[in-house]
């Protein structure tokens, strides 16, 4: 979102237009041409080099849409609604501070024993006491921005390196099966979402029914028992999260495949 806000569209004149335009037609033409020697089946076949040149070229095609979607911006609407510009600005903000909250409380509260603080744990109290309603919505802004972080981690993924087809979800152009892959992998996270709010929030939601299926049953199943009781999941999580943000640090823009790095 930062990156959105700081690479936002300028306006351009009628000149830059038309550079632009052709600029884009000529990227749209190398990708036809990719496409035909792929040809209408290039998705079905299961060996490797095809699926992975066919993941590159979903890359190249949805860059060159959203490039183009950002030269008519530029144009027609003369750098886009400033309002949107300031939301991304904003959220990134807001965004990188529960991430840094998240790991605090992490360390804080999960890996050290005793913890050191109960953290978020104590701020949802706190909220609750002001008014009932408001630890609640904390609590569920926390639980929903790690789901955020998966679609926005399964198209990171995507985009750089060719394991898996994107599947964008985009207001007005946005496919069914990529809606139906985005609400699967909802589907499959969202519980290991809920078991792990619960284990950071356990004070928080002690003697509740998700204490009992996650706090007593889920912790005791065999063969799990042994991650569970060591935390490996959780370090995991966080090992991830450091590679993750060393590697987006050092390479913040994703780069086009099978195409020039032409402006």
């Amino acid at each position: 979102m930062y990156l959105a806000w700081k690479n936002r569209p300028e306006p351009m004149d009628v000149k830059e237009y038309a550079n632009q335009k052709m600029l884009l037609h000529e990227r749209a033409n190398k990708l036809m041409e990719v496409a035909e020697k792929l040809g209408p089946d290039a998705h079905r076949r299961r060996d490797r080099s095809t699926s992975k040149t066919y993941n590159k070229f979903k890359q190249a095609v949805y860059f060159l849409e959203r490039d183009w979607d950002r030269v008519k911006t530029a144009y027609k609407e003369r750098g886009g609604n400033p309002i949107k510009h300031c939301c991304n600005l904003t959220g990134s903000i807001v965004g990188g501070l529960m991430t840094f909250f998240w790991f605090l409380h992490i360390v804080l509260y999960i890996f050290v024993q005793p913890p050191a603080s109960l953290f978020l744990n104590e701020f949802f109290a706190v909220l609750d006491d002001a008014f009932s309603l408001f630890g609640v919505t904390a609590y569920a802004m926390f639980s929903f921005y790690l789901l955020f972080a998966v679609v926005k981690g399964n198209m990171k993924v995507g985009l750089r390196f060719f394991w898996i087809p994107i599947h964008p979800m985009r207001v007005g152009a946005t496919l069914m099966n990529s809606f139906l892959f985005n609400v699967w992998l909802l589907l499959v996270t969202s519980v290991s979402v809920s078991q792990f709010c619960f284990t950071a929030f356990q004070t928080y939601a002690r003697l509740t029914e998700i204490d009992m299926l996650f706090g007593v049953q889920a912790r005791n199943l065999a063969f799990f028992e042994y991650f569970f009781a060591n935390n490996v999941f959780l370090y995991v999580l966080v090992v991830f999260m450091g590679i993750t943000s060393i590697g987006l640090c050092i390479c913040p823009r994703d780069k086009r495949a099978l195409e020039d790095d032409d402006d």
